[in-house]
């Protein structure tokens, strides 16, 4: 559960409802029957939720920076070029693996879901016609990472796993200047 975009913590649990304070705005929130959820746990409610396997890096891939950069592979695709022109996908918020965040991957995937994503996708980050999402559609336990626009309904590999995109993450400042102008470089091999 996030405030003022920090992640509230440790809530007091009274007859199974929790109760958290924001240390910078004092809000108070309540969650009735809340559950810990360790990070076993909450791989293991994703799978018999989904029927599908999270990759172990999810776990680290849910941490990373806002705004983190990655680059995207060429498309001929008219509509997919108009939403992902730039050849870099910025990441927002990533959905967090506990079923008790305010940004879940839960809460993400119905989002998806809602904008028309195939059932075998799981948005784990996007804003409604954009996505970033696992494909599941050719394994359970080894998704594919895509990117996909709901207008026309075209997705783009970006990744044949998360480990490979977690890989290629780079910094927004590495990308971009402070006037957004990209600045990156490939270096040659």
């Amino acid at each position: 559960m996030k405030c003022c975009r920090k992640e509230l913590e440790n809530p007091d649990i009274i007859d199974g409802t929790a109760y958290f304070v924001c240390t910078e705005c004092g809000e108070l929130r309540e969650v009735e029957n809340y559950r810990v959820y360790s990070i076993e746990d909450s791989f293991d409610y994703f799978k018999d939720k989904y029927g599908f396997e999270l990759p172990e890096e999810y776990i680290l891939f849910q941490s990373i920076e806002y705004g983190s950069v990655f680059k995207l592979p060429p498309s001929d695709n008219e509509s997919i070029n108009y939403y992902f022109g730039e050849d870099f996908y910025t990441t927002g918020d990533i959905a967090n693996i506990n079923p008790n965040a305010d940004y879940s991957i839960h809460d993400s995937a119905t989002s998806g879901w809602e904008w028309d994503l195939p059932a075998s996708h799981i948005a784990i980050e996007g804003d409604g016609h954009t996505w970033l999402a696992l494909d599941y559609s050719n394994s359970t336990v080894n998704p594919r990472v895509v990117v996909v626009e709901t207008d026309d309904g075209n997705s783009l590999k970006v990744a044949e796993s998360l480990k490979e995109l977690m890989s290629r993450i780079m910094r927004h400042e590495d990308v971009y200047d402070t006037d957004g102008n990209i600045i990156y470089h490939q270096k040659s091999t």
